[in-house]
């Protein structure tokens, strides 16, 4: 399966209000059909300067090189514009990731206490009206594992398949304009937090724990759910 179809069924797959989150693969595709190819771009620069249908310098322009513009290229911007799309993309994919990991702890810190709760009512005797109200509390509590355990594993897929549209889309910028953009920004993406998710595994492997501890069929049945890898 191409990598572009791949993305397309995960977007499709995943929590409607995550979708918007994504890295914005479709669209920078897009955007790298309109630049000019490597071919095109050797070519302008070849060109002497004195010709009339080539792109002048402004002054800022030429201050900014250094050399009067004799040094002038016309798509000297052109990594720095596409970069610039780049980085607003993963602040937007380090923003959601840094908010639904906080997110997550939160929520999972709440279902220890009600756990916590349950316990020292079980223990006291009594302090459930009933069997019956005891169970559907356990369930509640056990849905809301399962729910919130899930939700951790596609955050988990998130931050794969973004970090992946990066590079391939990386690889497409260099392959078009004969750039070498896809190392360098590669390194800084993989310091980013989107993609830093051991914090994230041991709050799964935390989740699965205590899921094995108080329910452990269920427990035995997301364990044997394959998970995402690298």
């Amino acid at each position: 399966m191409k990598f572009g179809k791949e993305f397309r069924t995960h977007l499709e797959e995943t929590l409607p209000e995550w979708r918007d989150k994504f890295l914005c693969y479709k669209l920078l595709k897009k955007l790298l059909k309109r630049l000019p190819a490597a071919t095109a771009i050797a070519a302008v620069d070849s060109l002497p300067s004195h010709l009339n249908f080539r792109q002048q310098p402004s002054d800022a322009d030429a201050a900014a090189a250094g050399d009067g513009g004799r040094g002038f290229r016309p798509f000297a911007g052109l990594q720095d514009w596409f970069v610039g799309i780049l980085n607003e993309e993963v602040e937007k994919l380090n923003d959601f990731y840094v908010d639904t990991e906080e997110d997550f702890v939160i929520r999972f810190q709440e279902l220890k206490g009600r756990i916590e709760q349950v316990k020292e009512k079980s223990s006291r005797g009594g302090a459930f009206t009933s069997e019956s109200s005891f169970s559907e509390e356990v369930m509640d509590i056990r849905k809301d594992f399962v729910t919130i355990h899930g939700e951790m594993v596609l955050l988990t897929n998130y931050s794969s398949l973004n970090f992946a549209g990066i590079v391939k889309i990386l690889k497409k910028y260099d392959k078009r304009t004969g750039g070498l953009l896809r190392l360098p920004f590669t390194q800084l993406a993989l310091r980013q937090p989107f993609f830093i998710t051991e914090p994230l595994t041991r709050l799964v492997r935390e989740c699965e724990a205590n899921l094995e501890l108080l329910f452990p069929l269920e427990a035995e049945v997301i364990e044997a759910t394959p998970t995402p890898t690298r």
